[in-house]
C-alpha cells in the first residue's frame, strides 16, 4: 500500500505553523482549527462538534502538505499519508479494504489522515479501463470512512485540481481553504526568510516572480549552491608536502612556500606500480606513529579549493588526505599513507 506513517516533531524537519508561509485567511483558520482540537474537550461538553474535514486546493508547491505536517506537529499527532495516485490498487475492491484498514488505524492513533493528489479519485473516472461500478463503490467507501471519521481523528486532503472532485465528496469537508500563488510582496517576504540564514557575501540573488513557494525555494538554492562552491573552488588552502607531490604543476607554488615539520609521522616507500615486478616505483609515503621522536620536513604551500580537488583526483590511488598541525602551529592538509588510519 502506497501510505506511509510519521511522527511529526523536529527530526522530521516539519517546519512549525508560525515559519509557514500563509495566506492571512488560511493562517486564521488553521489557527482555529488547532484550537478547536486543543480545547475539544470542552466543546464537547457543551455538544459542540469540532471541524476535523478539511480540504487543502490549489497551486503546487504553495505548501499545502507543509501544512498538514505543521498540524499534526502542533496536535502531536502522528501524520499517515496516502499518496491517493500510488494508493488506488488495479484490483479497486482491495483499494476500499486497505483504506478501512488506515482509517481504522487513524482513529485508535487519535491520528491524522493525509490524503495527497486527492483529485487522483476524479481523474479515475476518466480511464476506460476502470469499471464505472467500482469506481463507484470505491468513491461510496471514500465517503462512508469520512461520515464515520471519530472526532479524534483529523482527515486533511490536498488537491491542485478541485473541480474534478466529486460533488458528494466535497461536501463532506467542513473547511476547504485555497492556496494560491503568492504575490511579489509575498515572495520578497519568502525570499528574505531563507537569505537571512547565510552570509551577506552570497545572500543576494536574481529573484523570480509568478512562481510558487516551492519554486522560490529551489531557484534561491541553486544561486546559493553556485556562489558556495565558487567561493571554496577560490578558497586558500594550506597544504604540507615532503616530496610526495611529484607533478611540476606544483613547483612553482611549493618554491614559494615554507618550510615546515609534520610531528608524529615517520617515511616509508611506497611503491606507486604495483601491478609491475619489473618496474616498481618507489615514492616516498607519511605514515603516522604519534611518537614524539618521529617528525618529517617540508614545505608549506598554497592550494586554492579546485586545485585541492584536482590533487585529490591525481592522488586518490596512492594517499589520503588528512588535516594536521605543524610545529609552528599551521593547521595543513597532508596527504598520508592510506593504512595510517
Amino acid at each position: 500500500m502506497a501510505y506511509h506513517s510519521t511522527t511529526t516533531s523536529i527530526k522530521n524537519k516539519v517546519i512549525p505553523l508560525e515559519e509557514l508561509h500563509l495566506s492571512r485567511e488560511v493562517r486564521v483558520r488553521i489557527n482555529q482549527l488547532i484550537e478547536e482540537f486543543t480545547y475539544k474537550d470542552a466543546l464537547n461538553k457543551l455538544e459542540i462538534p469540532v471541524d476535523n474535514k478539511i480540504l487543502l486546493y490549489g497551486h503546487t508547491g504553495c505548501g499545502k502538505t507543509a501544512t498538514a505536517s505543521a498540524i499534526g506537529f502542533a496536535l502531536n499527532k502522528k501524520v499517515i499519508t496516502i499518496n491517493l495516485a500510488g494508493f488506488v490498487s488495479s484490483r479497486l475492491g482491495e483499494t476500499a479494504k486497505n483504506l478501512a484498514e488506515i482509517f481504522k488505524k487513524a482513529s485508535s492513533d487519535k491520528a491524522i489522515v493525509f490524503i495527497d493528489e486527492f483529485d487522483f479519485i476524479g481523474k479515475l473516472r476518466d480511464y476506460d479501463q476502470v469499471d464505472s461500478g467500482e469506481m463507484k463503490r470505491l468513491v461510496n467507501a471514500l465517503i462512508q470512512q469520512i461520515d464515520h471519521l471519530s472526532d479524534d481523528t483529523l482527515l486533511i486532503c490536498a488537491t491542485n485540481h478541485i473541480e474534478i472532485i466529486d460533488t458528494a465528496l466535497l461536501r463532506r469537508f467542513q473547511i476547504r481553504l485555497t492556496y494560491e500563488l503568492p504575490s511579489k510582496e509575498q515572495l520578497d517576504t519568502y525570499y528574505d526568510d531563507i537569505l537571512s540564514k547565510f552570509p551577506e557575501s552570497i545572500n543576494t540573488i536574481d529573484r523570480h516572480y509568478g512562481i510558487s513557494y516551492a519554486e522560490a525555494k529551489d531557484i534561491t538554492f541553486q544561486q546559493i549552491k553556485g556562489k558556495v562552491i565558487n567561493l571554496e573552488k577560490q578558497r586558500k588552502h594550506l597544504v604540507f608536502t615532503y616530496g610526495e607531490l611529484t607533478s611540476k604543476d606544483y613547483a612553482s607554488l611549493i618554491s614559494k612556500g615554507t618550510k615546515d615539520v609534520l610531528p608524529g609521522y615517520k617515511l616509508i616507500d611506497l611503491n606507486i606500480n604495483p601491478s609491475s615486478q619489473d618496474n616498481k616505483t618507489i615514492q616516498a609515503s607519511a605514515k603516522k606513529t604519534r611518537a614524539d621522536t618521529d617528525q618529517i620536513e617540508g614545505v608549506v604551500f598554497e592550494l586554492s579549493g579546485a586545485e585541492l580537488v584536482q590533487t585529490d583526483k591525481r592522488e586518490q590511488f596512492n594517499y589520503k588526505r588528512v588535516l594536521e598541525t605543524t610545529t609552528s602551529g599551521k593547521e595543513v592538509w597532508v596527504y598520508v599513507d592510506h593504512n595510517s588510519f
